[in-house]
């Protein structure tokens, strides 16, 4: 070669490693070729005499035309020695290259081959729009298309998977395993270092080693690369390449996945593809080969994404929770996301392996699947899709071996991984298959929400879990939560006191009832008898969802602690700020709510009729106890404890009473933003609360000594009613509301006899400077300590002085656990739950909030200040 043609060859190198696009334009597509750019594809290989097997496959795919002449192709080739190995072991099972079939030998040709010219530097980059995105591509569409072969399936061949595969056992069918392309997967120096994807990483995907400067087509070595002919580029592979399938169709087809493949079969169903069927009827004449009355059908997965969201008949697939995250069929899978496409990402799938699943099933925590469905394959459909859905990954690049510690599931719970766990892997076509030696269930099914989902006894409660998305919250398995979950049966959802109605002339209580054709939930309005805690007659039947679900949030609520409670308290808050009493545990637990205490109800543990089998779980993130009947939340509120009694809290509450309406220091209040039962104390703020309650002995020996003013002129002390100057009325206002503020503390203190020793803050704000007890600074809560033992309770205030609680042994004075509703309208003003009366509608009325206290007469009054 001259200098001349040495300079020319060389700038035309430098123009082809220059280009960067997705498509590098092939300069000599059109005109005339230089003589010393060598031959086409076809001469080379034909010349060459390495690769007689591969011209011969050629010649009988009938594309020497394509090879020889025309085009601009990318073509990964193997040598003659390659192809002796292949027909020693390969996945058709063909000894000789006489045996491959007319579909066999396109396959090899056109799997290979990108309809495009590509250097193997540049393979690695592509257009996303107008951008060029450099070094991040692993994936690019081959030549062969799914319309090359599409096989004919026999009855036994098709998906065991529901009853739309079923017309078809008989006679089978014509089945494409997707419709979408087939990519060629590629790992180049570039891509591997720009996605992060070690030597370690790539061995335990591929199963063999790599070298710093190596390129792989899937699993196999490129030992020779960028030949450079008139119509496009070879490269030469250490073995000969075969198609891929995807993810899917290797897990159901694959002997050591079959059960996890089986339950895949459950998520699919054939579709007729009408155009398909129609093209391949015209592209043969073939008596009997799509022809006459054959049609195609493709397999396709019930996916958010990819997928099919309707049944084959267009029935749309309910509920949602049927469909996976993405169709692990979807040859040509596209990553969801911003940015992403099918060149830079692929999908993933941890599959445990038959070993794993049996050992999981039969000795590991899902031991109560195999309890509730005695069979995989009789597990619903909803609890088996999550099953799947947290083996499936949506982007391969985060799921590389590097980052197992890190992985985490689409709803960000970490996945317990490690390397070793992995003990085979398939590279597909449109992902990689972990095959593990462990099971990854998902949070639901060793959660304390998990035998709620698994039962046919907790519809109604599973119903509102998922309505209110407390999935999450109850599968968190974060830190130190460890939750106790009461769950009703679904024979147990009756006789909840609507709060709502309590104020009424016609009281109400609830059963609920679970529709599955609806999925929804409804209920029958009974009346109530409050006074004998009775149950009347049914008057009504609600369906607004809305109202349902309302009042099944605040049970929800009041049926979830956040602690265990069995730790050897007697009461416990639970998620609504209300106090719940325990007793016993196991089996044996029983629990009472507010309502409970003073109705002289009990929660107890639901018992199945075989002994082996209880209303108790013991879950990895806390307790699940299904019981015999709803936890009554308090529907007594702070005015209506006070005001029940005037012999003990009469003094006290006249006066919290008697400020001038819409005073800043005003504690009980009824008005359009505070619809409650009756009355709402002002500053309660959905939280729970404590109120300290001087006896009545107490607030007259104050008014007496001086320590506060009343309303009224009494025991020889001016009222402040009585005062003349507006001026006087307003300083003692304020001092008396400051005063009766301090009885009012945040958090709840229930008297148990245990030995405690706090300090809380009070609703009353200091305003001056000095010495306070616990040191308290100006513009910051007064604070209250709280000490209690066996003998009782005993506050300390800000002044240091010491009160103690009444007489433990009078019990009806303390722990009296009350709830302040807010609602959304004005209970006054609603019709009769029978619907007599006039007003609005009862069902259109809704629980917007609540905050919880505890009441605990004390033998003094509460002093901050002097």
């Amino acid at each position: 070669m001259n200098l001349k043609r040495s300079i020319f060859y060389l700038a035309f190198l430098s123009i082809l490693l220059g280009l960067g696009s997705c498509d590098d334009h092939y300069i000599y597509n059109d005109g005339d070729d230089p003589e010393w750019l060598g031959s086409s594809i076809y001469d080379y290989l034909k010349e060459d005499g390495n690769f007689t097997t591969y011209v011969k496959l050629i010649e009988d795919a009938e594309l020497k035309g394509v090879l020889a002449k025309t085009g601009s192709k990318t073509l990964f080739v193997a040598k003659d020695s390659s192809f002796s190995k292949f027909f020693e072991s390969n996945p058709w099972g063909v000894n000789r290259y006489e045996d491959l079939t007319a579909a066999q030998k396109k396959m090899i040709i056109k799997y290979a081959m990108i309809d495009n010219a590509y250097l193997i530097e540049t393979l690695s980059n592509y257009k996303d729009g107008e951008v060029l995105v450099e070094g991040s591509a692993m994936r690019r569409v081959s030549s062969y298309s799914f319309k090359d072969s599409i096989p004919f399936l026999s009855g036994d061949q098709l998906p065991d998977g529901g009853k739309y595969w079923n017309y078809y056992r008989e006679n089978g069918a014509y089945l494409a395993k997707d419709n979408t392309n087939y990519p060629l997967l590629h790992f180049l120096p570039s891509q591997i270092i720009k996605s992060g994807i070690t030597d370690e990483d790539f061995e335990l995907i591929t199963g063999v080693s790599r070298n710093a400067n190596d390129a792989h087509i899937f699993d196999i070595k490129v030992i020779k690369r960028d030949i450079t002919c008139k119509n496009g580029y070879i490269n030469v592979l250490e073995d000969v390449l075969t198609p891929r399938t995807n993810m899917a169709d290797f897990v159901q087809n694959n002997e050591s996945t079959s059960i996890f493949g089986s339950i895949l079969d459950r998520f699919c169903a054939p579709y007729y593809d009408a155009g398909l069927t129609q093209t391949m009827r015209e592209l043969t004449e073939e008596e009997g080969t799509f022809g006459g009355n054959d049609s195609i059908f493709v397999k396709k997965f019930y996916a958010q994404l990819g997928g099919e969201t309707n049944y084959p008949d267009n029935i749309v697939i309910k509920p949602k929770s049927y469909l996976l995250n993405f169709d692990p069929g979807w040859n040509s899978y596209v990553p969801d996301g911003e940015g992403l496409n099918l060149q830079n990402d692929m999908g993933a799938m941890l599959v445990p392996s038959d070993e794993a699943m049996d050992d999981y099933f039969n000795n590991g925590s899902g031991r109560l699947l195999k309890e509730r469905y005695q069979t995989w394959d009789s597990i619903p459909m909803d609890i088996a899709a999550l099953f799947v859905k947290r083996h499936m990954r949506g982007s391969f690049l985060s799921s590389i071996p590097s980052l197992f510690p890190k992985m985490t599931d689409a709803e960000n719970s970490k996945i317990p991984i490690e390397t070793s766990n992995v003990i085979d892997s398939y590279l597909g076509v449109n992902g990689v298959v972990y095959i593990t030696n462990k099971v990854f269930p998902p949070d639901d099914y060793v959660s304390v929400y998990g035998p709620v989902l698994f039962s046919e006894n907790a519809k109604i409660m599973n119903w509102v879990v998922l309505q209110n998305k407390f999935r999450l919250y109850l599968n968190a398995m974060v830190g130190d939560s460890t939750y106790s979950f009461f769950v009703p049966t679904d024979a147990a959802f009756e006789g909840y006191i609507d709060p709502y109605t309590v104020g009424k002339d016609v009281p109400a209580a609830l059963k609920f009832r679970y529709d599955f054709e609806d999925d929804a939930v409804y209920a029958t309005v009974y009346t109530y008898d409050i006074v004998n805690n009775v149950l009347g007659d049914s008057v009504g039947v609600v369906e607004d969802q809305t109202f349902i679900n309302n009042r099944l949030l605040d049970i929800l609520n009041n049926h979830i602690v956040v602690d265990d409670v069995t730790s050897g308290k007697e009461f416990y808050l639970n998620k609504a700020g209300c106090h719940v009493k325990v007793e016993g545990s196991g089996v044996n637990l029983k629990v009472q709510g507010g309502g409970d205490i003073v109705n002289g109800t009990v929660c107890e543990i639901y018992k199945k009729d075989d002994p082996e089998e209880n209303g108790y779980y013991d879950q990895e993130n806390g307790k699940t106890y299904f019981i015999d009947k709803m936890i009554q939340t308090p529907t007594r509120s702070t005015y209506s404890i006070l005001s029940s009694d005037t012999s003990r809290y009469g003094e006290f509450l006249d006066l919290c009473t008697g400020f001038p309406a819409n005073h800043t220091y005003e504690i009980f209040v009824r008005k359009s933003s505070y619809f409650g039962v009756d009355y709402s104390v002002k500053f309660f703020n959905t939280y729970h609360y404590t109120v300290w309650v001087p006896t009545n002995e107490a607030i007259r020996n104050a008014i007496i000594d001086g320590k506060i003013t009343p309303w009224e002129s009494r025991f020889g002390v001016q009222g402040i009613n009585d005062m003349e100057s507006q001026a006087d009325r307003e300083d003692a206002i304020k001092k008396l509301g400051r005063f009766l503020r301090y009885h009012f503390q945040d958090n709840s203190v229930i008297y148990d006899g245990r030995d405690k020793n706090l300090v809380y803050t009070s609703a009353t704000i200091r305003e001056s400077d000095g010495f306070t007890y616990f040191d308290t600074y100006k513009n910051k809560y007064f604070k209250i300590g709280v000490e209690t033992d066996s003998e009782g309770l005993t506050l300390t205030t800000e002044l240091g002085d010491k009160v103690s609680m009444v007489d433990k042994a009078n019990t009806d004075q303390y722990n009296l656990i009350v709830r302040d509703f807010i609602f959304n309208n004005n209970p006054t003003s609603t019709k009769e739950v029978d619907g007599s009366g006039t007003g609005g509608d009862y069902s259109a009325s809704r629980i917007y909030t609540s905050s919880t206290a505890v009441i605990n007469q004390i033998e003094d009054v509460l002093m901050c200040e002097e």
